[in-house]
């Protein structure tokens, strides 16, 4: 069915059917706005996904896409520490958009929803000249946030499972090559790590300073690093890189590192921990069946953001992915 015969209204009312109302929402979708219940620290993120910029649909399914839209919203709530409360989506569509792909796509989002209970709560549908755009609006509740700038000399740094396998997926995909499952998953549908950092943070006084490697470990370690006027020494050779993400990389003859630095849209956790309690946050990770790996340290209050340490040589790390 086109959605120019359901119409706007009568898109809305089909999506209430679908979409569970959860904890943490008192009003959802069907008035002029949504009615949350009192938030004792409300954190609030937006990410947008741009079709031919973001995402391909002749190479990823809608329902991976909304899961995907949602989880990068996650994934920066789960970052600071927060739990995810309600969603808002906004769509801009192209005319032959057919009710079907829109709600395979709501499918998606819903199911990223449920698994860490949150409720699509409301946003709004428009008719797109051009290509597809999808942006999400998540908000969160954090008693104790976690910043950029807390990081502190002698921190230890940590990140969650592995790295680059994501820029690997879309390297590959865009030269048209076989992709293994385990990197188009990494790729299509990113995992946020919200009970990692709630693990994490049963640790008292552990974690100083935290972010989600959305644009690439380089640069996003930079972040970190300008926020806290400290700098980070990553070790290369400790970097968690996949098998996988190895055997591509030699396909390609292309350097792996690139990726794991600056390939972007890994969607992991890099930690500031105090160094005497860095065992015990890793163990604790690991219990919950996610790798966690020690890459490097935060060194001193330097102009360098970012240095690497490759065979015992030291080297300013590169800039991560930037949109302009």
């Amino acid at each position: 069915m086109n959605l120019s015969t359901l119409g706007e209204f009568g898109l809305i009312a089909r999506l209430q059917q679908t979409l569970a109302q959860r904890p943490g929402v008192r009003c959802g979708i069907g008035d002029d706005a949504a009615i949350l219940e009192s938030l004792s620290a409300p954190i609030v993120t937006c990410d947008a996904l741009v079709e031919q910029i973001h995402f391909r649909l002749d190479w990823t399914t809608l329902r991976d896409l909304g899961w995907k839209a949602m989880a990068v919203n996650i994934s920066d709530i789960a970052a600071m520490g927060g739990t995810p409360v309600a969603a808002f989506v906004a769509l801009a569509l192209p005319q032959d958009f057919a009710v079907e792909q829109i709600e395979e796509l709501y499918a998606g989002m819903e199911e990223a929803a449920a698994a860490f209970a949150f409720t699509i709560a409301g946003g709004d549908t428009t008719k797109s000249p051009g290509p597809m755009l999808l942006s999400i609006t998540l908000i969160g509740n954090a008693t104790q946030p976690v910043l950029r700038s807390g990081a502190q000399i002698g921190d230890i740094l940590l990140v969650t499972r592995t790295l680059g396998d994501a820029a690997a997926a879309l390297v590959a995909l865009e030269k048209g090559l076989a992709v293994p499952d385990e990197l188009l998953w990494r790729h299509h549908k990113p995992m946020p790590r919200l009970r990692e950092m709630h693990t994490a943070l049963t640790i008292e006084n552990a974690v100083h300073a935290a972010l989600d490697l959305s644009d690439g470990l380089a640069g996003d370690a930079a972040h970190i690093a300008r926020a806290s006027n400290v700098t980070l020494e990553i070790e290369t050779a400790a970097l968690p890189i996949s098998a996988s993400c190895r055997a591509i990389a030699a396909t390609m003859q292309k350097n792996v590192f690139d990726w794991a630095l600056a390939g972007g849209e890994d969607y992991e956790l890099l930690l500031c921990v105090a160094p005497c309690k860095a065992d015990a946050v890793r163990a604790a990770i690991e219990n919950g069946g996610t790798p966690c790996t020690i890459i490097g340290r935060v060194i001193s209050q330097g102009k360098v953001p970012v240095m690497l340490l490759d065979k015992g040589t030291h080297k300013p790390a590169p800039g991560g992915f930037a949109h302009f």
